[in-house]
């Protein structure tokens, strides 16, 4: 049974427990250590496939941890992982060791990570052995300097318009670890770290097309995508084409009924304002469910009779009334994606998922005659970072549409 202070006892007040064990030397040892993002949110990037695609600032969470050797004698970052809501890794305190090619590795950050981490403080210099000042370094010593870096470069980026706005901090209030004694647990903890990417949507998520209701056949014609964040207003909707797959050459006929149908989740504002146009023109349409395919009782009418005529399709991954899941949704956005011939959006807001998705999901570069490097199919200009660490793609006329008013949340 817990045993209450007895400042708690006199106040009444009960107080939030400590995670950490009083038994535990946390000055010495090897710790298996998770933090998770302010509620549970995915601030730090999206899985694509079986890979972690980090926004800037989950680029500047992995160049941090990376860095932490070099910043403190006798510390060293084993395996990390950062994640779209959490991060891992495993962190050895007590022992002085030599300069790991990981910390090596990021004093060299990359798209402008370094300066930002500098701004707030952090310098790759180390310390004097096992001391910082006269703190001795311990677990929660060395965790709470890292969550305060990440929350200034929060800070900074949320002011910019950069990163997703969850409050003071990216942080939940505390963090988990657990003490790692053996080999052997510390090779489980290697590989549980290495696979959780993949794991991440593998484990929860069936196929896309695992329910549908409607004309299936409308997977196998050439489907116009079009993506759209969350939060973007429509007044001034201008969409723009991101990419043409090779192969896939455009053809838009006159009639909405022969054109190739679109696909979407038609969740956000511009994407079901885009879908409101495509019902009422007869054109034929894809709607991917995160949540779950409604009930034909409960599917408006319009939606309802393109399916049983054929000019509609609903898919999903996930049976009737299971509910919106934000990850389910990324998944349903990277099926998108991947299958469109062509693809279209709409305002796409840097540093959030479906930023992250696009930027890795675009069609790879290719070599031309004269040298040249061409990007297949995407119509562009100039060069925009859309809050990716380390990844820019062409400006689509996608961010910050302008003279926007609040017509639709």
């Amino acid at each position: 049974m817990k045993r209450e202070s007895i400042v708690e006892i006199s106040q009444g007040v009960k107080r939030r427990p400590m995670l950490r064990n009083a038994n535990i030397n946390y000055s010495c040892g090897t710790f298996f250590v998770t933090m998770q993002a302010a509620f549970n949110k995915a601030i730090f990037g999206a899985i694509v496939g079986e890979k972690c695609v980090l926004n800037e600032l989950g680029g500047a969470v992995e160049a941090s941890l990376k860095s932490l050797g070099e910043r403190y004698d006798g510390v060293k970052i084993d395996e990390f992982v950062v994640m779209p809501n959490h991060v891992h890794f495993l962190i050895k305190i007590g022992v002085a060791y030599p300069p790991s090619a990981a910390s090596a590795e990021g004093g060299a950050m990359r798209g402008g990570l370094s300066s930002r981490l500098e701004k707030v403080g952090f310098r790759a210099r180390p310390k004097k052995a096992g001391v910082d000042g006269r703190r001795k370094i311990d677990l929660g010593f060395v965790v709470g300097r890292f969550k305060s870096w990440i929350s200034k470069v929060y800070r900074d980026m949320v002011a910019e318009g950069k990163a997703v706005d969850v409050g003071a901090t990216p942080w939940q209030r505390d963090f988990w670890d657990k003490l790692v004694t053996t080999p052997e647990q510390l090779e489980g903890y290697r590989r549980y770290i290495r696979e959780n990417p993949a794991k991440w949507t593998r484990d929860r998520f069936g196929a896309v097309t695992s329910y549908t209701f409607g004309n299936v056949a409308l997977l196998n014609a050439r489907l116009i995508g079009f993506v759209a964040s969350q939060g973007a207003y429509t007044s001034e909707l201008k969409p723009r084409q991101l990419w043409v797959r090779a192969g896939a050459e455009p053809r838009h006929p006159n009639n909405a009924r022969d054109k190739p149908p679109l696909i979407s989740t038609f969740t956000s504002a511009q994407e079901r304002s885009v879908f409101a146009k495509a019902l009422a023109s007869g054109r034929r349409f894809v709607k991917v469910c995160p949540g779950g395919i409604p009930l034909e009782s409960e599917l408006e009418s319009a939606i309802a009779a393109a399916c049983n005529e054929g000019r509609g399709l609903l898919i999903s991954p996930a049976p009737s009334g299971t509910g919106v899941n934000k990850q389910r949704a990324v998944w349903c956005n990277e099926y998108i994606l991947k299958n469109a011939a062509e693809v279209w959006a709409g305002d796409i807001t840097p540093g959030h998922t479906l930023a992250s998705l696009v930027a890795a999901l675009r069609p790879p570069m290719i070599a031309v005659p004269g040298g040249e490097r061409h990007d297949l199919g995407v119509a562009g200009g100039d060069s925009h970072n859309f809050g990716v660490a380390g990844v820019e793609c062409h400006n689509l006329g996608v961010a910050g549409l302008s003279a926007r008013t609040k017509e639709e949340q």
